[in-house]
């Protein structure tokens, strides 16, 4: 067991991963087998229907094979495949939950929460669907697009739109995408819009993180020749220049923000990048969610997270609502779930060239309307 969920936890559990996954692929029902509060938290969160088996007291005690036979044979009626994630209770109690579906009609994801952390159960739920690559499949998948993701929809829209400038088609989105198109098989090659959530689906060639991308198109380059990598390298290069005159003029009236980072590795990476880059930020704390970060330590206990941030006493947060509750003083950009400071409808990116301006962007208006109040408030 992940110790880490034991602790005052920022982040949801390996079940809640494996979900984010199968509930972006349209075709499949998803079937979660545990009680109440195993469904409405992963449903709160993804915001896609969901199924669940709402497992009580009784049978819990005397078993949970035939509640889950139950709503498996009803599911069945709409000929979809059925995608069934194990919770904490029946896998504790040692349920064997293989009667209860034919192998045809079911796909048993067994990743109970206390396993580990999101990226765990979306492993699992990556190797359950048996995805392979087909040589004969052209063009790239684009990985690292999860439900989970505040920017997702987004991220997915710029890989496809500066894909399409390259002239190099989309084989499978991981994880939004149809289970007919999956049971196609993936491309050889893979590029991610955030590197936390791998598949492992084919050979990675970068990702398309703003700070990041002039890399991943030179290996798109020499993976397809016959791509036209100009016209992103050029939008990249007028976006470089955008940028840096933007922080510029912010940073002839006001000092470099000293910044918190906390979030999935690859953004928590990112962000900490263009903030020393563009702003020559100082960015004293820089934590991961993800417990497979390699390049900056993993913390999910808010109360040790709260503690490293009150003692750099920061001027902007990057990272979610835990931080930004932990430090109010400080200006706040949510870049990781939960993200309550705001309404977010519209489809915004993080990745790409756009998510690069963006991001900057929000980060420029955040740390202005803090200085406008400080002053309001100092009159």
């Amino acid at each position: 067991m992940d110790e880490r969920l034991c602790v005052n936890p920022v982040w949801p559990c390996a079940m809640t991963g494996a979900c984010s996954v199968l509930a972006g692929i349209s075709g499949i029902n998803v079937l979660i087998h545990g009680s109440s509060g195993c469904y409405y938290y992963p449903r709160s969160l993804l915001k896609v229907p969901l199924f669940s088996t709402y497992l009580l007291e009784s049978e819990i005690v005397f078993g949970t094979v035939n509640r889950l036979r139950e709503v498996v044979s009803n599911l069945s009626t709409s000929n979809k495949p059925i995608a069934i994630l194990n919770t904490c209770i029946p896998a504790l109690t040692g349920d064997d939950l293989s009667g209860a579906f034919s192998g045809g009609e079911g796909i048993f994801v067994d990743a109970p929460g206390f396993i580990g952390n999101v990226e765990k159960g979306a492993k699992i739920a990556f190797d359950s669907l048996g995805i392979k690559t087909d040589p004969s499949r052209e063009g790239v998948n684009i990985d690292g697009v999860s439900l989970l993701d505040l920017f997702w929809r987004g991220n997915l829209h710029e890989a496809e739109r500066l894909l399409s400038q390259m002239g190099i088609p989309v084989a499978v989105r991981f994880a939004k995408d149809s289970y007919e198109n999956l049971r196609q098989g993936a491309a050889l090659h893979t590029v991610s819009v955030n590197p936390s959530y791998p598949s492992g689906i084919g050979t990675m060639l970068g990702s398309f993180l703003f700070s990041n991308l002039k890399e991943t198109c030179a290996k798109l380059a020499d993976t397809f020749p016959n791509a036209d990598t100009d016209p992103v390298f050029e939008e990249w290069k007028r976006a470089d220049e955008q940028i840096f005159y933007s922080c510029d003029k912010y940073l002839r009236k006001y000092e470099p923000p000293v910044v918190a980072v906390c979030a999935q590795e690859s953004y928590a990476v990112f962000a900490t990048v263009m903030m020393e880059h563009y702003f020559g930020s100082e960015v004293p704390v820089i934590l991961a969610r993800n417990s497979d970060a390699v390049s900056i330590p993993c913390e999910t206990d808010l109360t040790k997270i709260t503690r490293q941030i009150a003692d750099c006493a920061p001027d902007l947060i990057l990272g979610s609502t835990f931080e930004a509750n932990a430090h109010p003083n400080a200006a706040f950009l949510g870049i990781t779930p939960p993200d309550r400071s705001r309404v977010s409808i519209a489809a915004r990116p993080i990745a790409g060239v756009e998510g690069g301006i963006l991001f900057i962007e929000s980060v420029l208006n955040t740390l202005i309307d803090r200085a406008s109040l400080k002053q309001k408030t100092n009159k």
